[in-house]
């Protein structure tokens, strides 16, 4: 069985929710890394002397590329709702 190449809409829409799905878990990860830097030295992440971890930044980087890349097909979907 020969496989099919995706298309452009298909891929964006593939890449948009793994980067959305790549957020949530760096969200959670910073989330938890805070907390447990909170516990040993009473201050999260980037506060005071502690820089903050890879997924404070990765988390919102990921989540505005997974919009950037599900922006196009999210307004074609209104336009075709709308009637346009």
């Amino acid at each position: 069985m020969r496989a099919q190449s995706l298309a452009g809409r298909e891929s964006r829409l593939i890449a948009g929710l793994t980067a959305w799905v790549a957020a949530a878990l760096s969200a959670e990860y910073a989330w938890l890394h805070a907390r447990s830097t909170e516990v040993l030295y009473g201050a999260i992440c980037g506060e005071g002397p502690l820089a903050h971890c890879a997924a404070c930044y990765a988390a919102p980087m990921l989540a505005l590329a997974g919009a950037g890349l599900l922006a196009p097909e999210g307004l074609k979907a209104l336009r075709a709702v709308a009637g346009r």
